[in-house]
């Protein structure tokens, strides 16, 4: 008990000699039903409210930050609207973040944070913050960033779940991600420079209890990977590839089982229009990820169940789900613009056309319109619509109003 009470006053003593800041963000967002027309006689909507209060200790030997949120959707049966009397056994207010970072370990560039955070990796396509999200995406862990001579080294141990609760489970049946990832400047020519060379590589296994037999089933997978951008007179092309290898072994199913061998690729042209009026961006992408071929013994879809989906395949979120190697995967090419418009009102408009990632059959097509304001309290307004057109002729259509502002 002593010994727990020293370090809490001494992580006091670090965390009182740095400085406090605040910070709180609000959003609402109103957002049609995906299911539904735009000629439909009757509306279906939805509403979320997502809010964030953070408190950040800084300029210490000792950093830290704690970040409540309340994240929901507006007249919720378990919200208890209009009802005066407690919750039961429903909340919506908890930690987003709650870590502390300790800062110049060894007096060096070497940071350790330990707790609970957002770790957004790279371009966000495998480790993302998830924003769009009512919820966003954080992680219970370790997280190391070291800046060496030749760029910055970020090592993790991520803790997914943990069943130290069950005494029939030791750590084997512990989920755990731990990876590396290493991001370097390139200067080549005057005019040439690589601004972005990541790789990176992590690990995620653990065993899991069969439902039939007493014999326990086996996850191991890893991931090798490496991101580049060139920046070419003033235009940049992005090209990232990863693998993926390892072996599943369910005991139950045995079509659940075997080596993965699965892949992915992005090749993004952005070219630089500043010469031109009106247009502020300009993008062509081709992304593929691979999908699972029944017809083989191996698992060859790619698995990317901590990315940015939305971010990248579209406001419809028809494809943007990749969380194991059983996926059928997708085979995209997209054209992405933004306008600038008087009165700092941006024009966002996307083209995605879709297919399968195992035979490249067609599904679909998409057009995404959005318009974003910002505002004079430091807020930002933006309406959107999605158009889908499936291979088989249906039209989906969905919409949404969201108004953020921060404090």
């Amino acid at each position: 008990m002593k010994i727990k009470f020293s370090s809490f006053i001494l992580l006091f003593s670090f965390l009182s000699a740095s400085e406090l800041e605040w910070k709180a963000e609000f959003r609402y967002r109103l957002e049609g039903n995906k299911s539904d027309s735009l000629y439909s006689s009757k509306a279906s909507t939805i509403n979320y409210m997502r809010s964030r209060i953070s408190l950040k200790f800084i300029n210490g030997p000792v950093s830290a930050q704690a970040q409540l949120q309340d994240s929901r959707y507006l007249g919720d049966l378990f919200n208890h609207s209009g009802y005066a009397y407690q919750q039961p056994y429903y909340n919506t207010f908890y930690f987003h973040q709650l870590y502390f970072q300790v800062d110049h370990l060894l007096k060096r560039n070497w940071s350790i944070k330990i707790g609970r955070f957002e770790m957004p990796l790279g371009s966000e396509r495998l480790f993302s913050r998830n924003n769009w999200s009512n919820y966003g995406r954080s992680f219970d862990g370790i997280h190391s960033t070291t800046s060496i001579r030749f760029g910055e080294l970020n090592v993790f141990q991520l803790f997914i779940t943990d069943h130290f609760s069950d005494q029939n489970l030791n750590d084997d049946f512990d989920q755990k991600l731990s990876g590396l990832y290493f991001s370097t400047v390139f200067q080549l020519f005057k005019n040439i420079n690589i601004p972005n060379f990541d790789l990176y590589y992590y690990t995620n296994n653990f065993d899991y209890k069969s439902f039939w037999n007493d014999k326990n089933s086996r996850f191991d997978r890893r991931t090798l990977g490496a991101r580049i951008n060139f920046n070419i007179f003033s235009h940049i092309i992005e090209w990232e590839q990863g693998i993926q290898s390892g072996k599943i072994t369910d005991q139950d199913f045995d079509y659940l089982s075997g080596d993965i061998d699965a892949f992915f690729n992005v090749l993004n042209l952005h070219i630089n229009v500043n010469t031109i009026p009106i247009i502020e961006k300009l993008s062509f992408g081709k992304e593929h990820f691979s999908g699972n071929d029944t017809a083989t013994v191996a698992l060859d879809g790619f698995a990317n169940p901590w990315g940015a989906g939305h971010k990248y395949h579209g406001y419809f979120d028809r494809h943007t789900r990749f969380g194991d190697n059983y996926r059928s995967g997708l085979d995209e090419w997209n054209v992405k613009t933004v306008f600038s418009l008087p009165g700092e009102l941006k024009l966002n408009i996307h083209y995605h056309n879709f297919k399968d990632g195992v035979r490249f059959d067609p599904l679909g097509t998409e057009l995404d319109i959005v318009f974003s304001k910002k505002l004079g309290f430091d807020g930002v307004l933006q309406q959107g619509f999605a158009r889908y057109w499936e291979e088989n002729g249906d039209q989906l259509d969905y919409s949404w109003l969201m108004l953020t502002f921060t404090l």
